[in-house]
C-alpha cells in the first residue's frame, strides 16, 4: 500500500509538474505575442475630458499615442484637447453621448476617419452618486448602467468587428476596487463596476483567440479631483466630507498620474488584469479570504461612521442631489488643508 500510495503521489507530482511547465510556456509566449508599442497608436478615451480620462491621454500621448477625447461637453473637451497639444500630443475631441446607443457607430467612424482607425478602446467614462440606499430610486441604477455597463458593453461589441479587420486591437476597461467589494453608500455605482468586472474579464478569455487584447484596470481610491463633481444624496454634506476626505488622503489615495501609468505600463506588457493601490489589493484579498468578516466590518462602519440612512419608513429616493463643489465652500481651513492635493489634481485634470 505504501509503495502504491508512493507511486501515485509521484505520478500527481509529475503531471502538476507537467501542468505548471505547460502553462509558464503559455503565459510567456502570450507574454510576447501582447506587448506592444503606442507609438503611432490611435487611442479613443471615453470620458477623456477630465479626471483619469484626461491623466491617461497625458500619459499615452507622453508615448507616441494619438488621442481622440470622447465626452459629452464640448467646451470641456476642447480646453482637455488644447492642454495635451500644448504637451505636444496629437489630440482631436468628439463630442458624444455613449449613454446613446445610436450615437456609437457614428462616433467610431468620425475617429476612425480622422485618425485612419482605431487601435486602443479606453472604456473610461463613469460618475459617482454617494448616499444611503435608500435614497436612491430606480433611475440612479439604471443611469449609473447605461454609463458604466452599457456604454462599455456597446461601444465594445461594435469595436470587435473593427479589430478583427484590422488584424487585432485592445481594450482597457476602466473599472473600481468597488466592482470587486461592494462598499455601503455606492451601490449604484458599485452594481454597474461589478458587472463591468464580469463583462471584462469573460471578454478577454473569449477575444482572446481573435487577437484583442483587453485590460481590466481595478484601480482603488484615486487623487483625480473628481469629488468636486460627484453627486451626494441624503445627508448630502456629511457624505461630501467622509468621501472627500477618503479620496484625497495619501496612504488611502494615489496619484491620477500614477493610475494612468501603471495602466499603460500594463496595456504595454500585455497584463489582462490590474490592481492599482495597495489599499485596494488589501481589501480585495480580505473579502476573497474572510467575506463574512468583511461584511461584518463594513457593516460596523455603515452603523457607526457613515451618516445614517434615515427612517426605515422613508421611501425610495426622492431626495436632493448636490454637487461637490458647492458643498465645498461649506468647510473650512483643516477640511481644505486635508484635501489639498484633491483640488491640486481638479485644476490639474481639469476638473
Amino acid at each position: 500500500m505504501k509503495q502504491a500510495a508512493v507511486v501515485s503521489l509521484a505520478r500527481k507530482a509529475a503531471i502538476s509538474a507537467g501542468v505548471l511547465f505547460a502553462a509558464r510556456k503559455l503565459f510567456s509566449a502570450t507574454g510576447r505575442r501582447r506587448k506592444i508599442s503606442l507609438a503611432k497608436k490611435t487611442v479613443l478615451i471615453t470620458g477623456g475630458s477630465r479626471g483619469l480620462g484626461l491623466a491617461l491621454a497625458q500619459e499615452f500621448g507622453s508615448r507616441g499615442a494619438r488621442i481622440a477625447l470622447c465626452a459629452r461637453d464640448a467646451s470641456e473637451l476642447e480646453q482637455a484637447a488644447a492642454k495635451l497639444r500644448n504637451g505636444g500630443i496629437e489630440a482631436q475631441p468628439f463630442v458624444c453621448d455613449v449613454t446613446n446607443s445610436s450615437a456609437i457607430e457614428p462616433l467610431l467612424d468620425r475617429v476612425s476617419e480622422h485618425f485612419g482607425g482605431i487601435d486602443v478602446l479606453v472604456n473610461n467614462a463613469g460618475s459617482i452618486n454617494v448616499g444611503p440606499f435608500n435614497s436612491f430610486d430606480h433611475s440612479e441604477f439604471e443611469r449609473a448602467m447605461n454609463l458604466m455597463f452599457w456604454a462599455p458593453v456597446n461601444l465594445t461589441l461594435a469595436m470587435l468587428p473593427r479589430f478583427q479587420k484590422r488584424g487585432g486591437g485592445h481594450i482597457v476597461n476602466i473599472t473600481s476596487v468597488g466592482g470587486r467589494v461592494s462598499v455601503p453608500h455606492l451601490l449604484p455605482y458599485s452594481c454597474a463596476k461589478f458587472a463591468l468586472v464580469g463583462f471584462s474579464t469573460g471578454l478577454s478569455a473569449e477575444a482572446f483567440s481573435k487577437g484583442v487584447h483587453v485590460l481590466t484596470a481595478v484601480p482603488g481610491l484615486m487623487r483625480t479631483g473628481s469629488y468636486l463633481n460627484a453627486e451626494f444624496t441624503g445627508k448630502s454634506k456629511q457624505e461630501f466630507a467622509w468621501f472627500g476626505l477618503l479620496g484625497n488622503l495619501p496612504g488611502f489615495s494615489v496619484a491620477a498620474e500614477y493610475a494612468a501609468s501603471s495602466i499603460r505600463k500594463a496595456l504595454e506588457n500585455g497584463q489582462q488584469d490590474l490592481i492599482i493601490s495597495l489599499p485596494a489589493k488589501l481589501l480585495i484579498a480580505l473579502d476573497a479570504l474572510l467575506p463574512d468578516l468583511n461584511r461584518r466590518l463594513f457593516a460596523a462602519v455603515n452603523q457607526t461612521l457613515l451618516p445614517s440612512a434615515g427612517d426605515s419608513d422613508v421611501a425610495f429616493g426622492g431626495e436632493s442631489t448636490q454637487r461637490g463643489k458647492p458643498l465645498n465652500t461649506n468647510f473650512g481651513k483643516l477640511f481644505q488643508a486635508l484635501t489639498a492635493l484633491g483640488k491640486q489634481a481638479a485644476l490639474r485634470l481639469n476638473e
